[in-house]
């Protein structure tokens, strides 16, 4: 019987604990055609020295500098691809993926060539109640009846996007359209992938099989001037490189919706109703977008086109 070749890649940023956690949760995984690579994404902390300590050297790689998630997970689907990966599995350190996980999900993609990716449902840490930010973004957002997770159910559910801290791709989403985008380096990098699957007429499914627990554990605290600039960011990048509309028009609405911002007309409206943006974010990234215009403008051709950042 043939068993797809499967990787699952973790993407280490100050997260031992976390990291470490999740791999010891993915040895128990039953599928038996599966590898697991940790990539560190140079953390500061000395982490990534830890998990050299602490794992096989065919299981971490230590990357010189911080690319983000994009840029990171993107090294990671490159070796996966190199080594002849049939499914690639992205998950957050703190993600905990159940034995039959993969098993699941290989069965899923499987049965319908014309998935581009799949997300399972995410919990919360009591394993039994789904995960706040997922019941909203995936089951309230589509006005989809949230499902009954002690059912044995194999539903499904086509979605406008899907979210990142466990993303299961055919490899041949990949060698269609690419991995993500670096220029994002954190925040909306996934929404703009999913967009491009969709973009490519692949679809993108949630399914009840073999939920994982999502612990949120580095998502109580502040958020910094560094964080509201790469989430300002990524909104506008996202709006910019929108594939269905001309680039001219792109950037008008984006010229438009930055000064609305400065002028306080979008108090109202994501990000700003959740985050406290100031003029100076604006600004920083205002100069950010000017500086790179013409990259993303590359970017986003590249992308219509097909393959691309892997």
């Amino acid at each position: 019987m043939h068993q797809p070749l499967v990787y699952i890649l973790i993407l280490n940023y100050c997260s031992l604990n976390d990291t470490l956690e999740c791999v010891n949760a993915i040895r128990q995984i039953t599928y038996p055609n599966y590898r697991f690579l940790v990539i560190d994404n140079a953390s500061p902390d000395g982490s990534g020295r830890s998990l050299k300590e602490s794992l096989p050297q065919e299981e971490i790689l230590q990357l010189s500098k911080n690319s983000g998630y994009a840029g990171g997970n993107n090294v990671g689907i490159r070796l996966a691809m190199e080594k002849g990966a049939d499914y690639i599995l992205v998950v957050n350190p703190d993600i905990r993926l159940t034995p039959e996980s993969v098993g699941c999900y290989v069965e899923v993609l499987e049965a319908d060539s014309m998935i581009g990716a799949l997300n399972p449902i995410q919990v919360g840490d009591d394993g039994h109640t789904m995960d706040d930010k997922f019941r909203r973004g995936i089951f309230e957002s589509h006005k989809f009846a949230v499902p009954d997770l002690h059912a044995d159910s194999s539903e499904q559910w086509e979605v406008r996007t899907l979210y990142g801290a466990a993303l299961m791709l055919p490899a041949a989403t990949i060698k269609k359209i690419g991995g993500f985008d670096p220029l994002y380096f954190a925040y909306n990098e996934e929404e703009d992938f999913c967009r491009r699957i969709k973009y490519h007429n692949l679809r993108l499914v949630v399914t009840r099989k073999a939920p994982v627990r999502h612990l949120r554990t580095n998502e109580n605290g502040g958020v910094d001037d560094f964080r509201l600039f790469l989430r300002l960011k990524g909104s506008y990048l996202f709006k910019l490189k929108d594939p269905r509309r001309s680039f001219r028009r792109s950037l008008k609405i984006v010229a438009r919706d930055i000064w609305d911002g400065l002028l306080g007309r979008r108090k109202n409206e994501y990000p700003f109703d959740s985050y406290p943006i100031s003029w100076r974010h604006l600004i920083k990234t205002a100069a950010w977008l000017a500086w790179h215009l013409q990259e993303a403008r590359k970017h986003r051709r590249m992308e219509q086109l097909g393959r691309s950042h892997v």
